[in-house]
This record gives C-alpha cells, structure tokens and sequence, in this order.
C-alpha cells in the first residue's frame, strides 16, 4: 500500500513539473495560429525588441522586471512564455516572476537565437534594421 502510494506521489509531482517545461516553437506557431496563444513576454532591451521579435509579445527588459511586473496585467496563474536571445534573461525572469507568485511560467524552447535560425516570423518595428 505504501509503495502504491510513493509512485502515484512521484507520478503526480513528475506531471507537475512538466507542465511548466519549455514551450516548442512549433507549439507556440499552433497555439498562435488557433488563437490560443499564451501571455508571451520578451525580457531583451527594448532595440533588440524594436529589431525583431515574436508577434503579440510583450517588451519588460528583465532588469525592469522586479518593479514592472504588476504592468503585465495578467493573472498570476495564466501561462506565460518567457524568451530572450539565448535564454539566460528569460530564465531570470521565470525565477523573478514565480518568486512574485506567478505559477505557469515557461521559457520558450531555444528563446529567439533558435527562432532566428529557423526563420520564423518576427514583426519589426518602424526604424529597425532589416
């Protein structure tokens, strides 16, 4: 009985945690094209923003994160998918996010450098550099 119990136990908490595992880009492209898109938030400086990123996304630098997150304006369990140029900022501001009581926050599988690299669609701002 014990042991029946210990592997539902570890069963749940392995479900838990992948839940919260990175989002795929193919995921995200069919979520965004069935209207289904999560909370996307790009924690780059705002001209690494402006020179290209994911449609629908949100720009909060991640060193502005800590005193800016109430302006997201979503609910603290809504999905959202945090991405970057390789990854390191936006695992910062997964761990910014979740210590403020968010509790489905993801990073993007590859963040932009692999978004690039596949050359997948991104939206330009006026003045940036094809």
């Amino acid at each position: 009985m014990r042991l029946a119990a210990l592997v539902i136990l570890l069963v749940l908490a392995g479900a838990a945690g992948a839940a919260d595992a990175p989002l795929a880009r193919t995921e995200l492209i069919q979520r965004q094209q069935a209207g289904q898109a999560p909370f996307l938030l790009d924690v780059r400086r705002a001209d690494e923003f402006r020179d290209g990123h994911i449609e629908g996304a949100l720009n909060v630098p991640v060193e502005q994160l800590s005193g800016r997150y109430t302006a997201l304006g979503v609910p603290r369990d809504r999905e959202i998918v945090v991405y970057c140029v390789s990854g390191r900022r936006a695992a910062k501001a997964q761990e910014i996010l979740e210590a403020r009581g968010y509790t489905h926050v993801r990073l993007l599988d590859g963040s932009m450098n692999a978004w690039r690299e596949e050359k997948l669609p991104l939206v330009r701002e006026a003045g940036a550099q094809p």
